[in-house]
């Protein structure tokens, strides 16, 4: 179990749960893995469904294969 949250601050309260209120602060900390997860995966999709050659060019070891001599 978390002691005092991540999003919150901590014990006396933080900013976010001024905010927000204790109920919906629970509801971001218990959802965060998922929202996490599927952000993940939908930047995998975009890079899948796009030009993958233009994204996989910045990557350090992978993008010396597709650099061209103009």
């Amino acid at each position: 179990m978390r002691s005092g949250g991540d999003f919150d601050g901590g014990a006396g309260g933080g900013m976010l749960s001024k905010l927000l209120g204790p109920r919906y602060v629970q509801l971001l900390q218990n959802w965060t893995p998922t929202l996490v997860t599927w952000g993940g995966v939908a930047g995998t999709g975009l890079i899948w469904f796009t030009d993958w050659k233009l994204v996989l060019q910045y990557v350090p070891y992978i993008g010396s294969k597709y650099k061209t001599e103009d």
